[in-house]
């Protein structure tokens, strides 16, 4: 049996002070030096509580930098709309200009960057198709939004946000893996707890 996580809750109104206050919480100094990939919520251009919150993306990406962050790469894929015009409309461009972290529309990789993750007992049909941005990574972030799914997921937590790590299409396939997920009867079941870690 997988022994509990921890869960830290802070409540505020300003982003700004209260996502370090948070993350302080945490060992930081672990990101020293490391290369991080940040996995954030851009499924559409909808606004928060839809989306991640252009001063939490803030707030998390200045910490990271004031923590020694070697590098920070911001992959995304949308469900609903174009990811790169999803980014450019929420301002997540523009913030990476001027933060100076990198941004990666994962529609637009080619298929040398995805790698197929295949287990026994897992319920994807063909396996899927994970970025290897965030496999590649020293350490992974994510932002997720707490709501639910209409596809079947009655609370999602991050669950919902690691689906934009995997492949829609792997490019030059055919085969809809969203399609997939989409129409599974287990996917209002309960997860298992792995990590991106577990598919290295």
């Amino acid at each position: 049996m997988n022994s509990p996580s921890e869960v830290l809750i802070l409540k505020t109104t300003d982003r700004a002070k209260g996502v370090p206050a948070l993350l302080s919480k945490l060992d930081i100094r672990e990101y020293l030096g490391k290369n991080v990939a940040l996995k954030a919520n851009f499924n559409s251009a909808d606004p928060f509580p839809a989306s991640t919150h252009l001063d939490t993306l803030r707030a998390i990406v200045e910490t990271l930098k004031n923590a020694g962050a070697s590098g920070i790469t911001l992959a995304e894929r949308s469900g609903m709309g174009d990811t790169e015009q999803v980014l450019d409309q929420m301002g997540t461009l523009a913030l990476s200009k001027e933060l100076g972290f990198k941004v990666v529309v994962l529609d637009d990789v080619g298929k040398e960057d995805w790698f197929k993750v295949e287990k026994a007992g897992m319920h994807w049909i063909r396996g899927f198709y994970l970025a290897k941005v965030f496999r590649d990574a020293e350490k992974v972030v994510q932002t997720c939004c707490l709501k639910t799914h209409r596809f079947g997921g009655h609370f999602t937590l991050s669950l919902k946000n690691s689906v934009g790590l995997v492949a829609k299409r792997v490019p030059g396939g055919m085969y809809d893996y969203m399609w997939e997920l989409h129409g599974s009867t287990y996917q209002s079941k309960i997860c298992g707890r792995d990590t991106v870690d577990s598919f290295k």
